[in-house]
C-alpha cells in the first residue's frame, strides 16, 4: 500500500498539506482514493474530486493564524451578531469571480472542437450550478499590501477552529443524511499559476469531450463537476499578490436553487459563526490614516471599544508592524 500511496502523491503532485490530510482520513476513504488512482491515474488526477481536493487543500491544522481584511466600520454588525456574512460566489466584488476559469476553458475548447453540439453542452454545464457556493476569503500574510485595499483592519482567526465551526453548523457528522441546507466545506489554496490552470482545464476538457463521444455519462458528470471546482479556485494571475486561501461552502440548494441563510442589501449570505474563541486578534493597518477624520490610533481605539462591548474581551487589537 505504501508504494501505491507514494505513486499517487508523485503522479498527482499532492502537496505536503494534501499528504497529511490523506493520512488523517479514514482507512476506508484512503482505500477508495487509491482504488480510483490505480484504476486510472490520469482520470484520478484531473476529475476525481476527493483527489483534486487533496491537490489544492489548505491544511487548517498546520497553521495558527489566518487573516481577513475589511473596513473597521463593517466590524460592528459582525461582533454584535456574532456571525460573519459570507458572500455568494455569484455576488462577489471581483467581476471575474466564477467566470475566469470558464472563459479560459471556452478558449481551450475552441482549439480542440468545433462541434455545435459539444459547444452547446459546454454552455449548459457552465450554467449549471450543482451547489449554491459561498466563499470566505483569507490570507496567511498579516501585512498583505494588496488586500489592504479591502479595508483598514485584518481580523485574525484560528484556521482549524474556523473550519470546525463551519462544519458543525453546516455539515452532518460523517456526511450522513446530507440534505437541503447542509454544505460540503473545502479549505483550499487559490491557484493563480496560468500554466497549472491550463494543464488542469485542458486535460479535464479532453476527458469531458471524450466522454461525450463514447457516451460515458459517469466521466461526463465527474469532469463537469471538476470544471465547477476549478471555477471556485482558479483566479486570474494578476491577483496573485492576494495569496488567497478560501473556505468554499458548497450548500445543497433548495428547489429554487438557493442555500442562503439571509439576504443583506439584496445579496445572499451565510451566517458563519464569529465567536470570541475564533478571533485571536485584530490588526489595524495604515489604510486607517486615509479615512476622513480617522487615523490608525483612533481606529484602534474604536475597534477595541466595540470588542469590549460585545464580550470579545480577550481579542487583542494592535497596530500593524508596517511603517506605512
Amino acid at each position: 500500500m505504501i508504494n501505491d500511496v507514494e505513486q499517487m502523491f508523485k503522479y498527482c503532485e499532492i502537496s505536503e498539506d494534501g499528504q497529511q490530510c490523506f493520512f488523517k482520513d479514514s482507512i476506508e476513504n484512503q482505500k477508495i482514493m487509491l482504488a480510483a488512482f490505480k484504476h486510472n491515474p490520469f482520470m484520478a488526477k484531473y476529475i476525481y474530486i476527493p483527489i483534486l481536493a487533496l491537490e489544492f487543500v489548505f491544511n487548517t491544522e498546520n497553521h495558527k493564524r489566518i487573516y481577513h481584511y475589511l473596513n473597521h466600520e463593517n466590524l460592528l454588525p459582525i461582533v454584535k451578531s456574532k456571525c460573519f456574512y459570507v458572500g455568494n460566489q455569484q455576488e462577489m466584488n471581483d467581476s471575474l469571480e466564477g467566470k475566469y476559469s470558464w472563459s479560459l476553458s471556452s478558449d481551450l475548447l475552441d482549439e480542440k472542437e468545433n462541434s455545435p453540439q459539444i459547444k452547446e453542452l459546454f454552455e449548459e454545464v457552465k450554467r449549471r450550478q450543482p451547489f449554491d457556493s459561498y466563499i470566505w476569503s483569507f490570507t496567511l500574510d498579516e501585512n498583505n499590501m494588496a488586500l489592504q485595499n479591502y479595508g483598514d483592519i485584518a481580523v485574525v482567526m484560528n484556521p482549524q477552529k474556523t473550519f470546525e465551526s463551519l462544519a458543525s453548523k453546516y455539515t452532518n457528522p460523517e456526511f450522513k443524511d446530507m440534505s437541503t441546507g447542509n454544505a460540503f466545506i473545502f479549505p483550499l489554496h487559490v491557484i493563480y499559476n496560468r500554466k497549472t490552470q491550463i494543464e488542469y482545464l485542458s486535460n479535464t476538457l479532453d476527458i469531458w469531450v471524450n466522454s461525450i463521444k463514447i457516451g460515458n455519462y459517469g466521466d461526463y458528470q465527474d469532469a463537469s463537476l471538476a470544471m465547477y471546482l476549478y471555477s471556485l479556485v482558479f483566479k486570474h494571475p494578476k491577483y496573485h499578490q492576494e495569496e488567497e486561501i478560501r473556505y468554499i461552502i458548497n450548500k445543497i440548494p433548495d428547489a429554487n436553487r438557493n442555500g442562503y441563510d439571509v439576504k443583506i442589501g439584496g445579496k445572499r449570505k451565510l451566517e458563519a459563526p464569529f465567536l470570541p474563541t475564533l478571533c485571536n486578534e485584530i490588526i489595524v493597518n495604515h489604510r486607517a490614516d486615509k479615512e476622513e477624520n480617522e487615523n490608525i490610533y483612533t481606529v484602534q481605539t474604536k475597534v477595541k471599544d466595540i470588542l469590549d462591548i460585545y464580550d470579545f474581551n480577550n481579542t487583542v487589537v494592535r497596530k500593524t508592524d508596517l511603517e506605512y
